[in-house]
């Protein structure tokens, strides 16, 4: 039996479920447990499933405009990882998982599977890595704000930086984790994001090495696999593809601008509202996506449409630019569609990501608090500038080989 774990939104979710899919075809047994409104792309596809967020739970965390704040937002987060789900995990892996024959491939938020891994070291636990955010490094350090001064400190710096992080994430999280490794008779854990969380088994790091990555800041068991780009295309609902196939009808053959604030993004009307006055000046086709339909204008301009959700993999080869939150899975759809980008960070990996689309010449960044039209407007028209090189990265990505496959090559190789 192999357990997929996916906490999070669908961002977090798309690869993990490419990963249990391929499993699958591979001939092993698999359950996939996700929040519970995700679970219908999993069943479509054949897998069996479990809810490990209710939609009640899903809300409730979603519709916390503190969420998307750069250090609330984490704090947030990791209170939800430890305080709401971490023992009850923890004892449904005890009554269903066969130490030494059970592997587990897990998010790195799932910290009831790390514990587990401690407490019975005969069974195989892989850590995912969506992005690169979070890897301690001190020769490509991430960018976790839009202040300044993140870029101005010497890289000698960077440990003690670390060292704080450490202090601040281990007063938010610590507790439970260690409460529980008490009751297992298991020692306590200090500086949980330093090295603990990582499997000792293997990490996959879902993203290629160039980009802005120094292999010399990686673990022994970290393997980079490459983007996944899976964005569960063929088993979304079937409205989904019928609403794709109404759009490029309405759109004739135009390339529309796309606006996208994150699937999980429940406090965007505000971008929404800026998007669709960028459209109608720029007097450019629109397509605006929320998952909250009561996020977009009352009334849009003409060519300009909205819908809940769209598979990028089909959307973005079509489009002109994008303009989005930063999320690593719609930065890297983008790269392979090669369409210039203008990210709007907000919290987690989002300011690093933007840093990195900047960096390989593929698009801007400002944050999304800072955004109004005349801004995006303002950006959209520098793009022949700030992207010259969209088309070069789109070739490093289609010629790389599977993600997913190796992924599921690393998992298999796993004695």
């Amino acid at each position: 039996m192999i357990i997929v774990t996916a906490p999070g939104s669908l961002g977090d979710v798309n690869p993990l479920l490419a990963i249990a899919r391929q499993l699958k075809l591979a001939g092993h047994d698999v359950l996939f447990l996700a929040a519970e409104r995700y679970l219908p792309l999993a069943q479509r596809a054949g897998l069996a499933t479990k809810s490990l967020v209710s939609e009640a739970q899903f809300q409730r965390l979603a519709g916390n405009p503190q969420l998307w704040h750069p250090r609330h937002g984490a704090r947030l987060i990791f209170h939800e990882a430890v305080s709401h789900f971490l023992e009850n995990h923890y004892d449904w892996l005890e009554k269903n998982c066969d130490p030494g024959r059970t592997t587990l491939v897990s998010h790195v938020l799932d910290f009831a599977g790390r514990i587990y891994r401690d407490a019975h070291p005969e069974t195989k636990f892989v850590s995912v890595l969506p992005a690169p955010a979070l890897l301690r490094s001190t020769h490509t350090p991430p960018r976790l704000s839009s202040f300044f001064w993140e870029r101005w400190y010497p890289p000698s710096w960077l440990p003690f930086f670390y060292y704080c992080a450490d202090q601040w994430i281990d007063r938010v999280g610590a507790g439970p984790i260690n409460a529980l490794r008490k009751r297992l008779g298991l020692l306590p854990v200090t500086r949980i994001l330093h090295h603990w969380w990582w499997s000792p088994d293997l990490v996959l790091c879902l993203f290629p090495e160039w980009y802005s990555i120094d292999a010399r800041d990686l673990l022994p068991q970290m393997r980079l696999v490459g983007f996944p780009l899976a964005d569960s295309a063929d088993v979304v609902a079937p409205e989904v593809t019928a609403r794709l196939t109404v759009l490029w009808d309405t759109l004739a053959g135009e390339r529309p601008l796309v606006f996208a604030p994150g699937t999980a993004h429940e406090h965007a009307a505000n971008f929404l509202k800026s998007a669709a006055r960028a459209c109608a000046e720029l007097q450019s086709p629109g397509v605006l996506i929320s998952s909250n339909s009561s996020q977009f204008p009352d009334l849009l301009p003409p060519r300009v449409v909205a819908a809940n959700y769209l598979p990028f993999s089909q959307l973005l080869p079509g489009a002109a630019a994008i303009v989005h939150h930063g999320g690593v899975g719609t930065t890297s759809q983008a790269l392979r569609a090669g369409i210039p980008q203008i990210v709007l960070p907000m919290a987690f990996d989002q300011f690093d990501n933007a840093e990195r689309v900047a960096k390989l010449g593929c698009g801007s960044w400002l944050p999304m608090r800072k955004q109004n039209a005349s801004q995006l407007i303002s950006h959209l028209k520098d793009l022949p500038r700030t992207a010259p090189l969209t088309s070069e990265v789109a070739t490093k990505i289609t010629s790389q080989p599977s993600a997913v496959l190796r992924a599921v090559e690393l998992i298999e190789s796993l004695k």
